[in-house]
């Protein structure tokens, strides 16, 4: 078994010598080549600098600078024009020279690079190396300096470098015989548990120890392999930390987030401005911008911030996948240890939809509630006007004006007290006092007050309520308001002999509320704006039955209030029916 380690042993010696030893022969010939090669071009440099700088010199003087030049550095060098001619050669009579034209170097240089190239000389019967550099000094023919050298000393050298290694392998063989046949095992054993360690790091096994009790390299070794290991850990799992956190943070943000590289392509996008803008991540990284958002202003925002590093803010419009109002936020993305240099951009992406629309039903609000305070007012003063110029002193007339007035009184009442129930409604629908309320009982209280407006227009209130319905807690008043309002809307537009049908049941997930009259009815094309402040399907009617047009924007926000929703179905001529539903989990049973 030692015989044949020590023969594996040998044998992997020998190879290991020879292998270095080809190796490192060429790598120094390689290396001498080079700086071989690297003092030609120094020279050839200098050389050109030095013909530039000097002016109005004859070719005479030319040939007896370049040839003082040549012995200098024991470098042959020719001078080349435009077409390929050799001009001077220091070495060779230019007049037997063929044109260099076609030389490797030479197209090198006349493209304006340093050329070089390995290659045997007919001229001069050896292998040589050139170096060829372009000439640009315009008032002078030369285009090229070429200076070459023979490769004979480097064939030399080479020779000598094969002699001295075969010597100091012999040497090394006989040295590597005694001394790895010591310490193969304790430097080969440290090394393989070193490997199996590291591997396992790459196996994301971070923190993985090694233990060594010398102090020796190895055991240094073993040592910083320690630390590295419980540093690399600590850095993963801070890295990872982190990129959990920050992917947390832009993930829950109600802002949409796009992060940009140079080039405009997509790196990064949150959940939010997928949905914004009906894409996946994974469909759209690495896309450029304009591919997926096709918003020239928001290309004209990257383009901005990259270009002339203006930060700035725009509103846009876009139709798709929904119909939405952005506010565009641009931002560069810079380097921690340099600000100065962009490396992308950001984009938050902030949806001002509602804000618009809520900012639009403000406005409409205030608009309308002008517009109906000022009606019954106008009406109020100009009967008022009439009766101070003397249309009271007749009383039938003066009877009729203050019934008038009387009326337009109630209706301006009405309407502050719906104004004032909605404000409260919509500001105290969050913190309301919520109160255990008794569903049955507040129907049969409605029911019977609105029994007797009923009855003064000939229309039966149907009770079609289940008993023993489930308490529910919240506003009990803002509950009965919205029965007496549905009510209230179906008597008003429901003829004589009319119906109108209430009916209330649990259907285990929910409270249902039906409201139902056999009145006029609705068409269709209004029964999405139905619940807007102060919409009227009919003006003229709605004044006439005394409407304020707020009474189902006011049951809409008290079902919003008790978490549930409303939906309206109707038929011209036929009736109309309110469906509600509370959400069951927000009822208490019984006992």
């Amino acid at each position: 078994m030692r015989k044949k380690i020590l023969i594996s042993f040998v044998i992997l010696i020998l190879i290991a010598i020879f292998t270095t030893g080809i190796l490192t022969l060429s790598l120094l010939k390689s290396n001498y080549l080079h700086n071989v090669e690297d003092k030609l071009i120094t020279n050839a440099k200098l050389i050109t600098n030095f013909l530039e700088q000097q002016h109005n010199i004859n070719n005479a003087q030319l040939s007896s600078i370049v040839n003082e030049f040549s012995n200098e550095i024991n470098t042959r060098i020719t001078l080349i024009d435009k077409d390929g001619n050799v001009i001077f050669d220091s070495d060779a009579d230019e007049e037997t020279l063929d044109n260099h034209g076609n030389r490797p170097e030479i197209k090198e240089a006349f493209k304006g690079y340093i050329g070089t190239s390995k290659r045997y000389s007919k001229t001069l019967g050896h292998d040589m190396l050139y170096v060829a550099l372009p000439f640009s000094k315009s008032e002078n023919k030369i285009k090229v300096i070429r200076l070459s050298v023979e490769l004979k000393d480097i064939n030399d050298f080479n020779s000598s470098l094969v002699k001295y290694f075969s010597i100091s392998a012999i040497l090394g063989i006989l040295v590597a015989f005694f001394l790895g046949i010591k310490y193969m095992k304790s430097i080969t054993d440290p090394i393989i548990e070193l490997t199996e360690a590291t591997k396992k790091i790459s196996q994301g096994e971070y923190g993985k120890k090694v233990y060594f009790t010398n102090d020796d390299e190895i055991g240094i070794l073993y040592n910083n392999f320690n630390i590295m290991s419980q540093k690399l850990e600590e850095t993963i799992n801070e890295l990872q930390d982190n990129n959990t956190k920050m992917e947390s943070i832009l993930t829950s943000m109600v802002n949409g987030v796009i992060a940009l590289d140079n080039s405009k392509n997509i790196m990064f996008i949150n959940p939010r401005a997928e949905k914004l803008f009906g894409v996946k991540e994974e469909d759209v990284k690495g896309k450029h911008i304009l591919e997926v958002v096709r918003i020239n202003e928001l290309d004209n925002l990257i383009h901005n911030l990259l270009k002339e590093n203006i930060v700035s803010k725009s509103e846009i419009e876009i139709f798709e996948p929904k119909h939405r109002i952005l506010n565009i936020y641009s931002n560069p993305i810079t380097l921690e240890n340099d600000p100065t240099r962009v490396i992308g951009v950001v984009i938050i992406i902030q949806d001002i939809t509602e804000m618009r629309k809520l900012e639009r039903m403000r406005k409409d609000f205030v608009a309308n509630v002008s517009h109906e305070l000022k009606t019954p007012l106008t009406s109020i003063k100009g009967f008022v006007e009439t009766l101070k110029d003397g249309a009271g002193e007749d009383r039938e007339i003066r009877e009729k004006f203050l019934d008038i007035i009387e009326i337009e009184v109630g209706r301006l009442s009405s309407l502050i007290q719906d104004i004032l129930l909605l404000s409260e409604i919509e500001n105290k629908k969050n913190i309301q006092v919520k109160e255990l309320i008794n569903v049955n009982k507040s129907i049969d209280e409605v029911i019977q007050v609105m029994n007797e407006i009923a009855k003064k227009k000939d229309i039966e209130i149907i009770n079609k309520v289940e008993n023993k319905l489930p308490h529910i807690y919240g506003n009990n008043g803002w509950f009965k308001q919205m029965l007496i309002n549905l009510i209230d809307n179906g008597i008003k537009y429901t003829p004589k002999q009319g119906k109108v049908i209430v009916e209330v049941y649990n259907n285990i997930q929910n409270l249902v509320v039906k409201i139902k009259d056999t009145g006029i009815g609705i068409e269709e094309k209004h029964l999405d704006r139905l619940f807007e402040r102060f919409y009227r399907v009919d003006k003229a009617r709605s004044r006439q039955v005394g409407g304020t047009g707020l009474g189902l924007a006011i049951v809409k926000h008290i079902v919003l209030s008790f978490n549930g929703t409303i939906e309206v179905k109707s038929e011209i001529n036929k009736g109309t029916e309110f469906i509600i539903k509370i959400p069951i989990e927000d009822i208490e049973h019984e006992g």
